[in-house]
């Protein structure tokens, strides 16, 4: 069987792996879940730390919408070795999904934050956006994703 990858693109278990701009996105996606635990961890200024990503309250907790899509891309990438001993390797033909929709949530909220702010210039938010088009660009032109999804849902 010819390798489609050098050696080192495959794992213990003969499988590809993920490449690091996924585990990238998928902690990007979940930015806000890691600047809350951020700012817990500093208990005087932990109120200054989250007005400056989301100025206004309710747009942090608009931030966790696409959170949910992440953590199960994200658990489907770290106990892929598990489920796939478990037979369960069909659930991974849904991770392109999954990447897809949180990216397109998050992108979605920024473009909702941005509204809200008639559209000033924020240095948060374009970056966001801009690693948001980055990320789908990506998944939409890498054919590693197709093959990495295809090598993972085989038997």
């Amino acid at each position: 069987m010819k390798l489609k990858y050098p050696l080192h693109y495959y794992d213990e278990a003969g499988r590809l792996k993920p490449p690091i701009f996924v585990y990238i996105l998928l902690l990007f996606v979940c930015r806000g879940f890691i600047v809350l635990i951020i700012s817990l961890s500093f208990r005087e200024d932990s109120e200054r730390l989250l007005r400056i990503f989301y100025p206004l309250p309710y747009h942090f907790y608009l931030s966790f919408t696409p959170i949910l899509p992440a953590l199960l891309a994200l658990y489907l990438v770290s106990k892929r070795t598990i489920l796939w001993h478990n037979g369960h390797h069909l659930w991974f033909r849904w991770l392109g999904l999954y990447l897809y929709c949180a990216l397109l949530f998050d992108a979605a909220i920024q473009l909702y934050m941005l509204q809200e702010i008639n559209f000033v210039y924020s240095i948060t938010h374009g970056i966001s956006l801009l690693m948001i088009f980055c990320g789908l660009i990506y998944l939409r032109q890498s054919r590693y994703i197709v093959h990495l999804i295809k090598d993972w849902t085989s038997p």
